[in-house]
């Protein structure tokens, strides 16, 4: 599970207090908008790798290209109409761009802090992953750091076109940035696993993927509500306490999608029902009270 960065700064009293005392409402609902995409856009991320990561499914895509001196990122001062479509190594890219990119401290009228260092263009999955991290959190720093003034002041002069613009028009902009190329990102995804989609629970029945490899496995199977496989799977050695890469073990889906027989078996099996999901800080029957699955919550009351 990704920390949410912003999250950290709002709620680690040292933090806070080196950027300015208390935040504004306003403020705290752009972390939490942005943090919630980014969990979101972070998670459809995991695992990618340098084939994917570079994958054009068609000519004339944009992407990055290797050179001499590294890595470039294709770009036109007048792009194309229409406009290509672009690979996952461009549209990371881009994000990282704009996260990272001096423009999100200085229209804000704030100067880059020297860590931060320019965006990068990475040529590999591994390196684009931890450099989106990086320019996450300069972002996430840079939307703590700013006043009520800063969000409500006209941007001026350094903004060109933009310069009537207040600072939250900015922070709104670069918000919605995140959120639509993190949709492409997982579209993309989508596409290219599409025809070579693997079933990993058959590889694990067959023998051929073991605990060791994939741990979570059996949560996995529970997230996808293949619950006719989660005993195979426990029998086969796949931890029943394991979380999807979102943090939720197999016992908190049963409970909440109200799959009584499959929770009663991950019981008897060792399941620790006092454990908390990632997204939510629940236990295993505060998931089954908030969907509401009756009969789950007189089970685990009286587990």
């Amino acid at each position: 599970m990704v920390r949410p960065f912003c999250l950290d700064l709002r709620t680690d009293p040292v933090r806070r207090s080196s950027y300015g005392g208390a935040m504004t409402t306003l403020s705290q609902n752009l972390l939490d908008l942005s943090d919630f995409a980014w969990q979101r856009i972070r998670r459809r991320v995991e695992r990618l790798t340098d084939e994917e990561y570079l994958w054009e499914p068609f000519d004339g895509c944009w992407s990055v290209r290797k050179t001499a001196a590294g890595f470039r990122f294709d770009l036109a001062r007048i792009p194309p109409d229409p406009p290509p479509f672009t690979s996952l190594a461009w549209r990371i890219t881009h994000l990282i761009d704009v996260l990272q990119a001096e423009r999100t401290a200085t229209w804000f009228g704030h100067k880059p802090a020297g860590e931060d260092g320019a965006p990068p263009v990475p040529g590999t999955a591994e390196a684009a992953l931890a450099a989106l991290d990086h320019a996450y959190g300069v972002w996430c720093r840079r939307l703590a750091e700013l006043s009520q003034d800063d969000l409500d002041r006209p941007m001026g002069e350094i903004a060109g076109p933009y310069a009537d613009n207040d600072g939250t028009s900015f922070a709104l902009h670069i918000l919605d940035e995140l959120i639509h190329h993190g949709a492409e990102v997982g579209t993309v995804r989508d596409l290219y696993r599409g025809p070579r989609a693997e079933d990993p629970f058959a590889a694990a029945l067959a023998g051929d993927v073991t605990p060791a490899e994939r741990p979570a496995l059996l949560a996995e199977a529970a997230a996808a509500q293949r619950w006719e496989i989660v005993p195979e799977l426990a029998g086969l050695g796949f931890g029943i306490n394991e979380r999807t890469a979102q943090g939720i073990t197999a016992a908190h889906l049963a409970a909440g999608t109200g799959s009584l027989h499959a929770l009663r078996f991950l019981v008897e099996h060792g399941a620790d029902l006092s454990l908390t999901d990632s997204r939510y800080g629940a236990d295993v029957l505060g998931w089954a009270k908030w969907f509401e699955q009756a009969e789950v919550v007189e089970f685990l009351t009286a587990v």
